[in-house]
């Protein structure tokens, strides 16, 4: 019997971002895990989640996937349209609900960009508008399938997002890892009190 719990996070660069705040924070009650890239797009996810998963058994999964399908294309269209990251999702929880260890699921609603700090130093477009309607989507998607969220998009939002975001208008800076890992931390360790 294990003496921890594991928690397997699959997500993009911001879930690796804070993922040395989780390990900190929840080091006594659980062993921390990445799937072994930037988890990128949803269809990524959808594509590599059996072998991001082989040989472990997970009792939770926090999952996160947004700011890669949102990137704007050379049409100005999302990467990924709202109808294809919608069924990638669907597909993604059915997986994950479907597994026979019966892992608990909690999805990370994706964080917000600052498009003007971001257009002015990447060649390709991100908007936030993008961000708030694919939350929309992944929240809709949640409720229906009774997956728990952590409100990620809030929690910036509500400490100063400004300062927490890095010049690049969607990464963060060390003091917004801490924020996005010790939300999630709390959350975690209150769920367990």
């Amino acid at each position: 019997m294990r003496k921890y719990k594991m928690l397997y996070s699959i997500g993009d660069s911001i879930s690796l971002g804070y993922l040395r705040i989780l390990v900190t924070s929840l080091g006594q009650q659980y062993a921390v895990m990445h799937c072994p890239a930037n988890g990128g797009p949803s269809t990524r996810i959808a594509e590599n989640l059996d072998d991001w998963l082989a040989g472990y058994d997970p009792d939770v999964v926090l999952l996160n996937c947004g700011l890669h399908d949102v990137v704007r294309k050379e049409d100005d269209q999302p990467a990924t349209s709202a109808d294809q990251y919608e069924a990638n999702l669907r597909d993604i929880v059915e997986r994950l609900q479907g597994l026979a260890y019966s892992p608990r699921l909690i999805w990370a609603r994706t964080t917000p960009v600052i498009d003007e700090r971001h257009q002015a130093v990447k060649s390709f477009g991100r908007m936030n508008e993008d961000v708030v309607a694919y939350n929309e989507i992944a929240d809709a998607v949640m409720a229906e399938r009774g997956v728990e969220s952590i409100d990620l998009y809030g929690v910036v939002m509500d400490n100063d997002a400004e300062a927490l975001l890095a010049p690049d208008g969607v990464h963060f800076t060390p003091e917004g890892y801490q924020v996005l890992g010790q939300a999630i931390a709390d959350y975690l360790l209150q769920e367990e009190a």
